[in-house]
């Protein structure tokens, strides 16, 4: 068989209406998977057809977890796809080799996020099932196969009326049936495969299509081992018989296992058994909408009957308790009660009954998977405990004896107290313990009190974590002050020293910068001030996160009120003060240093940081403050928000300076754009939830005046930079 434009390697796989190749496409010189449709089927419409959909639908979806399309054709009798290549193969064949829980989440929460991004252009995949779960490189699902899809709107099944549509032994019941399905049919779907992930087995087994049909529609699937019971209420809801019970959205399944996904250490203990704590609390808010819609289904009901009977009734009588069941059951002609009243307070006693029945199962499964343990500082939850992070972590035994790792905290104030929370033994600097996560507080008199989760190993064995005043710097109207770090005039080479752009820049005035991003607690009380609207925090929390969704506009209108407010002259930074801040007095692309791999646990940023903080699909903020400094004392200047600056970004700047540089790059950006010299250009009346600020001071002239004066102004020691030089390697 020749294809024009591509050369046939081997046949990958075949199906009943196409064969699968592994191609070279020669325009581009790249490795494909070329799907050709069997040349028996090509004067068959319906086929024909849905091989063209397939092209047409998955055209229409862009999506990381959906399998993208580079061409589509036909050449004499064969149609033909030409896709991308998946390397790392089926999730049938994963699961033949054994997949653990964790793994089986993420999978899930991939295919899920594919769900909601087809499901919200309108199409019901209708076959999922592992043969058409393919992973790439990094082992990243990719969904394939939309070969049955149909639009959620349309009627038509491009079949008859009645006919089973899906693969039998992952059809939903409503497939089974042969009725309409949306997108929680292909929900339930999904829980088989996740059904099927964790125990190695289909809940259903039948000798035929009917009788496995028969299953989905009657019969409840087989509970999840012992090991697993904490992940039962997912499954229960995955796979209910009835479209209504099951997640309403692929977006309220996603809501569910993302934070539990995110974080191994959350899920799955020492034991390999998946921990029921942070599902429980997931799955709370799931049950509180149930229970919502049931009371409404619940009123309801009692409401019509409270109708029908007032409506028959002409004499007001009176009708025991025992008399109510009777009474439901028939009324005869002659009765003619007055109900309103008995159905009134039976309906709150009822009401009153089941809440209490559902509050004490609710505290019962509390007492059963808390274990009375208080909950831990929620903003750590990257890391409640890890594998060897428990009480028994830090145990010695002669086979780990050689894997000890010292580990040396080194607060800011020096004279902080330091105490290692998820461990018996008292801190001690330097002391051994297995490379493991850590429940680090700090605390001194006079600043906030810090908890943060670290990991320790091989290349983090120091940490430096520096305090905030708790009150900061303070108006007498308690305004929240940003607390600023002094730098010190100097020359410096700005941009990228490999390129041809970098240039010397003389700084010739100290200046003062923030020492950590913006925060809301900081912006909101101008907002709040000045009657604005207060900025989108996403859901991630307001308080010492960072600003975000603010315009420059925005950052400017905060600094010039602030300015007002306090008599001091604030502003945004420029450039050449940003980027020397940022750097922290090196010379590198990063103030770490020139490796992107050190960025682990130094930055928040989406592709590359491999922070703890990331998740699978997406990240987010995290509180200033929660990485090291640099050289400087300046927190987060890689990573976490992007933010805005003074100058003008436009190429060819104009009176009103249309765009703005944005810099230090976001918890969205790949490890390479978060460098010192990296900017990019926004409009400045445009908000983003990955852009913050900071804000920049001057000196003023009679205190610069005093200190170059004053012959006996001791030298300032960089402790930062000290303690820095001998942790990081850096490269200058």
């Amino acid at each position: 068989m020749q294809i024009p434009g591509y050369t046939l390697i081997k046949k990958i796989n075949s199906g009943g209406m196409a064969t699968v190749y592994l191609a070279t496409q020669h325009s581009v010189g790249r490795t494909v998977a070329l799907k050709v449709m069997k040349p028996s089927l090509d004067q068959d419409p319906e086929f024909h057809q849905r091989f063209q959909r397939e092209a047409t639908i998955i055209g229409q979806l862009s999506h990381p977890n959906i399998i993208p399309i580079y061409d589509i054709d036909r050449h004499e009798e064969f149609n033909y796809i030409s896709m991308e290549f998946l390397s790392k193969g089926s999730l049938d064949e994963k699961i033949t080799q054994g997949i653990a829980a964790e793994t089986a989440l993420k999978i899930t929460l991939g295919i899920a996020s594919a769900l909601e991004h087809a499901h919200s252009k309108g199409y019901v995949h209708r076959d999922i099932k592992p043969e058409n779960i393919l992973f790439r490189e990094d082992d990243s699902p990719v969904l394939t196969d939309f070969g049955i899809a149909r639009t959620i709107k349309s009627k038509a099944n491009m079949t008859q009326v009645g006919a089973v549509i899906g693969t039998p032994y992952y059809m939903s019941p409503e497939q089974a049936k042969g009725e309409t399905s949306d997108g929680r049919s292909d929900l339930y779907s999904l829980g088989v495969v996740l059904y099927e992930m964790l125990t190695g087995e289909r809940p259903f087994q039948a000798d035929s299509s009917l009788a496995l049909g028969i299953k989905h529609i009657h019969e409840q699937a087989p509970k999840l081992p012992l090991n697993l019971f904490a992940l039962q209420p997912i499954m229960d809801k995955l796979l209910a018989k009835k479209p209504e019970q099951r997640f309403q959205t692929a977006r309220e399944l996603i809501d569910l296992l993302a934070p539990i996904t995110n974080n191994k250490s959350l899920l799955v203990g020492s034991s390999g058994a998946i921990k029921p704590v942070q599902l429980f609390k997931s799955l709370a808010s799931h049950i509180a909408q149930d229970l919502k819609f049931l009371s409404r289904k619940s009123a309801t009901f009692f409401n019509k009957l409270t109708r029908k009977f007032s409506a028959s009734s002409r004499e007001p009588t009176i009708i025991t308790s025992s008399q109510l069941e009777q009474t439901l059951v028939a009324k005869p002609d002659h009765q003619r009660e007055s109900t309103t009243d008995i159905f009134s307070d039976s309906r709150n006693k009822i009401r009153w009954v089941y809440g209490s029945l559902v509050a004490l199962t609710l505290i019962a499964i509390g007492f059963i998977f808390f274990d009375g343990q208080p909950e831990t500082n929620t903003r750590a939850q990257w890391a409640q405990l890890s594998a060897t992070a428990s009480d028994g972590a830090h145990k010695l035994s002669s086979d780990s004896i050689d894997n000890l790792l010292p580990l040396t905290i080194n607060p800011m104030p020096a004279e902080a107290r330091v105490r290692i929370l998820n461990i018996k033994e008292k801190y001690s600097a330097g002391m051994l313990l297995t490379p493991a996560a850590y429940h680090v507080e700090i605390s001194h008199p006079g600043y906030a009190t810090k908890t943060k989760w670290i990991r320790l190993n091989a290349r983090n064995k120091t940490w430096d974590i520096a305090l905030q005043k708790s009150t900061q710097v303070t108006n007498p109207n308690q305004l929240p002050l940003p607390e600023m770090v002094e730098v010190y005039s100097n020359t410096f080479l700005m941009g990228d020293a490999a390129s041809n752009t970098a240039k010397t820049v003389i700084l010739e005035n100290n200046f003062l910068i923030s020492r950590y991003e913006i925060t809301f607690n900081e912006y909101d009380f101008f907002a709040l001030a000045t009657n604005r609207a207060l900025p989108d925090d996403m859901g991630w929390g307001r308080g010492e996160r960072p600003v975000i969704n603010i315009s420059w506009d925005d950052a400017i209108a905060y600094a010039n009120w602030l300015s007002k407010t306090t008599g001091k002259n604030y502003r945004l930074p420029t450039a050449a003060e940003w980027e020397y801040a940022a750097r922290g007095n090196t010379t590198s692309s990063y103030w770490w240093g020139n490796n992107e791999e050190d960025a682990q646990e130094r930055a928040n940023c989406r592709y590359g940081c491999k922070s703890l903080w990331a998740s699978f699909f997406n990240n987010k903020t995290q509180p200033v403050g929660s990485f090291p400094p640099n050289d400087f004392g300046i927190h987060d200047t890689a990573g976490n928000v992007a933010e805005w600056i003074a100058d003008c970004a436009d190429k060819t700047p104009s009176q009103s300076c249309v765009k703005r540089a944005v810099r230090g790059g976001s918890f969205a950006s790949k490890v390479e754009t978060i460098a010192a010299y990296s900017q990019v250009a926004i409009t400045a009346t445009k908000s983003r939830k990955s852009i913050g600020l900071r804000l920049a001071q001057d000196i003023p002239k009679i205190q610069r005046e005093t200190e170059i004066n004053n012959e006996n102004r001791p030298r300032r020691r960089n402790i930062f930079r000290e303690i820095s030089d001998s942790i990081f390697k850096r490269e200058n």
